[in-house]
């Protein structure tokens, strides 16, 4: 997966777009995409911060599929 598909995503999460978040994850491999998304994270990141985005990121995620 690219960088900029992961960035993208994670554009949509800053945004509040959550359901538009859920697509394009949905629309990549999701058995990969946690991972590659952690490491996105902690490369640009703090640990506060990257526990606060991945954490939003997998229940809203959660949420929007289990609706």
């Amino acid at each position: 997966m690219s960088i900029k598909t992961i960035e993208k995503i994670h554009e949509s999460l800053v945004n509040g777009q959550r359901r538009q978040m859920v697509r394009q994850i949905e629309e990549c491999e999701l058995y990969d995409f946690w991972a590659e998304y952690l490491g996105y994270l902690k490369n640009i990141y703090n640990v506060e911060a990257q526990l606060e985005y991945f954490s939003d990121a997998v229940i809203s995620y959660f949420r929007v599929i289990y609706r």
